[in-house]
C-alpha cells in the first residue's frame, strides 16, 4: 500500500510538473496496485509481478517494495554516523543489493504462502 501511495504522489507531481518521468511512476503505480489487488485475492502468481518489479527496479530507479523502509534506516544512519562521500557511494551498492534481495525474498514468500493456502 505504501508503494501505491508513494507512486501516486510521484505520478501527480510528474503530471503537474510536465515531467517525462510520469511514464515510469505510472508503470510502478500500476505494478503496486496490481500487487495489492492480487494479494488481497490471495493469488500465488502475484509473485511473478513482484519478480518483474524487482528486475525493472534494478534496471531503472531502485523502486523496490522495501525502499521506503530502507530509506528511513539509511537516512537515520547518515544522520547518526555522518559518513564520508566515498562511504556513501559504497553503501549505495549495498542498499540496492539488500533491496533487491528483500524483493526476491518477498516474491518467494508470496508464492509459498498463497500456494500453501491453495492446497
Amino acid at each position: 500500500m505504501l508503494g501505491v501511495l508513494l507512486n501516486a504522489v510521484l505520478l501527480m507531481r510528474d503530471l503537474a510538473g510536465n515531467s517525462v518521468l510520469w511514464h515510469l511512476h505510472g508503470c510502478f503505480f500500476l505494478l503496486y496496485i496490481s500487487q495489492v489487488i492480487l494479494i488481497w485475492l490471495k493469488e500465488p502468481l502475484t509473485a511473478v509481478l513482484t519478480l518483474v518489479q524487482g528486475f525493472i527496479a534494478l534496471l531503472t530507479t531502485s523502486d523496490f517494495i522495501f525502499f521506503p523502509v530502507l530509506k528511513v534506516i539509511g537516512m537515520t544512519w547518515i544522520g547518526l554516523c555522518d559518513p564520508a562521500v566515498q562511504t556513501l557511494k559504497a553503501y549505495e551498492y549495498v542498499f540496492v543489493s539488500l533491496a533487491f534481495t528483500l524483493q526476491m525474498a518477498g516474491a518467494y514468500y508470496i508464492w509459498a504462502t498463497f500456494r500453501n493456502t491453495e492446497k
